[in-house]
């Protein structure tokens, strides 16, 4: 039987996930529906310590970092009635081509769910057809305005500038980070190499992670999932060993 904190646990995973222009699963079992539209958005990128930038060999900057793939899409969201972007590496991409090619991005609703706790670096996300487009869901998927993907993935802030969570710019984003956040990060640092930390503590300058500015927050989650994504390729074979 339901209870009244399984209830109130669901409904605030719901609220937590919801809002903002990205999709984001951040628990194991979170999970979305919604339908994929338009040509998707990819790019080699590294990491800077403030955002992912496109990757140019001939940039000094970038020399000794290794590019990781990074592909976005537009994905209309029902529950909220809203146009979003979600993005995801190489394996998730490989997924939305399989099941593109099996049942046709612009016929279905998809179920998108994460199969891995937080900071885990095997974590998954399975991409499975929830459900048929009828005439209604495609009108209001037709009526929703699609993300500027070349924009965002620039950086450029004015792409985002028609998302409903931009009017909450007033926001606070001064002071510590959540203890919530923190606890959030540390999670996820801990399947990390010693190493790897330091590198997070060093380019955030602080020596606890509870010590991070609330407006680092994003900055800090891009880092560690690269961090974690790295960690999760296979490790090349010397096939001279």
């Amino acid at each position: 039987m339901t209870t009244a904190w399984d209830m109130a646990t669901s409904m605030a995973d719901k609220h937590a996930n919801s809002g903002g222009i990205f999709v984001r699963l951040a628990a194991n079992g979170d999970k979305i529906v919604g339908a994929f539209l338009g040509e998707p958005f990819a790019r080699e990128v590294v990491w800077t310590g403030e955002r992912y930038e496109l990757f140019d060999e001939n940039n000094t900057a970038h020399h000794g970092k290794r590019p990781g793939l990074r592909v976005m899409l537009n994905f209309y969201v029902p529950a909220e009635g809203a146009m979003k972007v979600i993005e995801g590496g190489t394996v998730w991409f490989k997924d939305v081509l399989k099941v593109r090619d099996k049942y046709g991005l612009d016929k279905w609703l998809f179920e998108i769910e994460r199969h891995g706790e937080a900071g885990d670096p095997k974590t998954t996300y399975s991409i499975l057809p929830e459900e048929k487009l009828d005439d209604e869901m495609r009108a209001r998927i037709a009526a929703a305005e699609v993300h500027d993907l070349k924009s965002i993935g620039a950086g450029n802030d004015d792409a985002a500038s028609k998302d409903t969570t931009k009017a909450k710019k007033t926001s606070n984003t001064a002071g510590p980070i959540d203890p919530r956040v923190a606890g959030d990060l540390v999670a996820k640092l801990k399947a990390l190499t010693r190493s790897d930390v330091d590198a997070f503590l060093a380019e955030f300058g602080v020596q606890r992670v509870r010590d991070l500015e609330a407006k680092h927050e994003t900055a800090a989650r891009a880092f560690i999932d690269q961090l974690l994504e790295k960690q999760a390729q296979p490790a090349e074979v010397d096939p001279f060993a």
